[in-house]
This record gives structure tokens, sequence and C-alpha cells, in this order.
């Protein structure tokens, strides 16, 4: 088995915007050529959170759309049904290992200010995300604060639909380390980490903390 190193600390870099923008405008080959290598050191969690995905978490949830047979005596009741989500009405129960697999991709995140404690920063990541809505579904089931989970609107007939589908994900996904991004980051987390690192100081020298 692995080793899981579940510290994921983050690597700060002030005014990261700031520099790339005048780095773009000096240099812009340099500023291309720094972006695409930070991107690089993340492909490896990515990739391993890809091997996560399983073809069908567990029967039941599948890549055809739910069906509900006419004779069954709530077979028109719409109100209480899976959600959809997109232009395309799709619903959130149709699982498609390619689509979660091709979810998971390495982005930059936007620059977004942050308050603690009366102290105002800017934060500027490089994000690896699931824009996959099963993908999410899975990674996150059964997690966050009691708060969170009781905000959950629950929409089937059967009052324990929502325990009933955490324990079958968690039978087959496996609780203890989350699932796919969240997983293949503890598991990588301080290589990739320590290999930033490198990449920031080659190109931006000291002037950063880890």
């Amino acid at each position: 088995m692995a080793e899981v190193d579940r510290s994921l600390k983050a690597v700060y870099v002030a005014d990261l915007d700031r520099i790339l923008a005048t780095m773009k405008k000096i240099e812009p080959e340099l500023q291309k050529e720094f972006r695409k290598e930070l991107r690089k050191q993340v492909k490896p969690v990515e990739k391993l959170a890809e091997s996560f995905v399983p073809s069908q978490p567990f029967p039941g949830w599948r890549e055809t759309k739910p069906y509900y047979p006419t004779n069954w005596g709530w077979a028109y009741d719409t109100e209480h049904r899976g959600r959809t989500y997109g232009k395309t009405n799709k619903s959130r129960w149709q699982w498609s290992q390619a689509e979660v697999r091709a979810g998971i991709q390495v982005t930059s995140a936007k620059t977004k200010v942050q308050r603690i404690k009366g102290t105002t920063f800017a934060v500027t990541a490089l994000a690896l995300v699931n824009k996959s809505v099963p993908g999410i579904i899975y990674e996150l089931a059964g997690f966050g604060t009691a708060r969170s989970r009781g905000k959950t609107r629950r929409v089937s007939r059967n009052r324990n639909a929502s325990d009933d589908f955490i324990a079958k994900v968690n039978a087959t996904g496996g609780a203890a380390e989350k699932r796919l991004i969240y997983r293949a980051s503890y598991q990588l987390g301080s290589q990739v980490n320590a290999n930033l690192v490198t990449v920031l100081k080659k190109y931006l020298g000291e002037n950063f903390k880890d």
C-alpha cells in the first residue's frame, strides 16, 4: 500500500499575478515556459487521480439514464426524482468513467481575496479540479460538516436515500482517504510541492516562502 502524506502543505508566492504580468511584458516566452513548468509538476497528481476513477462506482450507478417503468405507481412523480444539470438536462446519476476522468484538470485559478482575522490578502492558485458533476459527487459524498450535510436537499421518497448512497460509495470507493483528487494529493502532495519549489527557485529566486 502506498504511503499517505496528509500534510498537504501549500506553496505561497507573494504577488504572483504581478510577477507573471511583468514577466509576460518583458519576456513572454519565458513566462509561458514558467507556467508550463508549474503545470507539469502537478500532472502526476492529475494522472493518479484519473487512475482511481472506477468503471462503475456500484451497481445501479451506471452510464444509462435512470429509467422509471410506466407501471410503477410513482413513475410520473417528477418531484421525488434525481436532479439534473446542464443544458442537456442530464441526470446526475448517469455515470461515465471517461467523462469523470476528462473532468479532472489542472487549471490556473483566478485571484481571489481572502479575509482572515482582519487581514486581507490575495491568493493565486494552480488548482487541480474535477469539472464533472458525477465526479464531484463521487469525490465528496459523505464528507463535509454536519451542518453542510444537513443542508443537502433530499428529493427521494426514501428518507434514508442519502445514507444508503454514501454507504454504497464507501463500500467501493473507500472513505478513509477520499476517492479521487484528494486521495492522489495525499499520496503525492509532498513530492509535488518540493518540485514546485524547485521550479519557483529556478525562475523567481528565493523571494517566496513554502
